[in-house]
């Protein structure tokens, strides 16, 4: 039992964890965000304006002295557009690593904001984003480097951890949800979605009315949630991450849910480890890299290429993407390079 409690402290205190998989939720976000704030932004004078079909106010999550202040950028036409302003530059910020913290503060009061005024609007990706905001404002900022065992990378980790078991918590309770209603356990759901004209693809509606597919459909989605949390322990974790990935892929295809299944996503690529990160990166710039290099250098690609007028730019492209081999000799004389001072020879 000690053993555990030491190895958690360590867990905690020594390194941040995540990086990657962070970098990769708040691109999600910013993307989300993004979607949000280009579609809706044309709008935002009749979504959120004085004369707006929103009447909300910012009461629910502010102080009651400070909650009339921010009611009053929903009374003048500006304010509305400079929320959805500030959402769009945080988003931008978020996908470029750019003052990620400052950035996720923008985002979470921008999206809390617009979401009081008129919270019929928003659907379950930006309920999500807003709790996942709200954890990411302990996390480390994008390319901080903190001291080993500082405040700030406990701070990182315990936000790691809210996270983790947000998105355990959430898929938990949506599988359970479904298990208990007659449409999932009979495995008739995925049909009746389909049929819904709000929430589905017209090519939806044809291949769901076979029986087959749409029991299989309703009872993987059922078997996949209910598990989430228990798989993504043991070692069908990547499994079962790549099939929630595809699965919201075809939800956003599919029935038109796309900031709910871009922030899914993100949650998704987010539980991926540092290392298995650094595996793939490392697997693709010695295998897919150089296989791709020789499928483009191939004669029938070549020769299509000459006839579409790119081929000199994509080779000139793939070349530089191509790592430099280093021999045993040069990478020594590399290394006594780098550890051999400037003048230390003419000394």
């Amino acid at each position: 039992m000690k053993r555990y409690f030491r190895n958690g402290w360590d867990w905690l205190a020594n390194e941040p964890h995540q990086r990657q998989g962070l970098r990769a939720l708040q691109v999600c976000l910013g993307l989300m965000l993004l979607f949000r704030a280009s579609t809706e932004g044309r709008f935002a004078n009749y979504l959120w304006g004085p004369q707006g079909i929103g009447a909300g106010s910012t009461i629910d999550f502010l102080h009651p002295r400070l909650a009339p202040v921010v009611d009053k950028l929903f009374t003048v036409e500006q304010g509305p557009q400079l929320l959805v302003l500030l959402m769009g530059a945080s988003a931008v910020c978020l996908i470029f690593g750019w003052s990620t913290r400052l950035a996720t503060a923008g985002a979470l009061f921008s999206s809390l904001a617009l979401a009081a005024r008129l919270p019929e609007l928003g659907d379950g990706g930006d309920n999500v984003a807003r709790l996942v905001l709200t954890y990411m404002l302990f996390a480390l900022p994008a390319h901080r480097q903190p001291r080993r065992g500082s405040l700030e990378v406990w701070l990182h980790n315990i936000a790691i951890l809210a996270i983790g078991l947000q998105i355990g918590v959430l898929y938990l309770t949506s599988g359970f949800l479904k298990a208990t209603g007659d449409k999932w356990s009979n495995g008739t759901a995925m049909y009746l979605i389909s049929q819904v004209e709000w929430f589905s693809h017209p090519a939806m509606r044809e291949p769901f009315q076979n029986p087959y597919l749409t029991t299989l459909a309703s009872y993987a989605t059922l078997f996949f949630q209910v598990w989430f949390p228990i798989a993504v322990l043991t070692r069908l974790r990547l499994l079962w991450l790549a099939f929630g990935v595809l699965m919201h892929v075809g939800i956003a295809t599919l029935m038109g849910l796309i900031c709910f299944s871009v922030a899914m996503i993100g949650l998704e690529l987010f539980l991926v480890t540092d290392k298995e990160y650094a595996w793939f990166n490392d697997w693709q710039q010695r295998t897919l890299t150089p296989q791709l290099t020789r499928f483009w250098r191939s004669r029938p690609v070549q020769s299509l290429a000459g006839l579409s007028g790119q081929g000199q730019r994509l080779s000139a492209y793939l070349a530089s993407r191509q790592p430099m081999p280093v021999t045993p000799s040069t990478y020594t004389e590399a290394a006594r390079s780098r550890a051999t001072p400037v003048g230390t020879e003419e000394r």
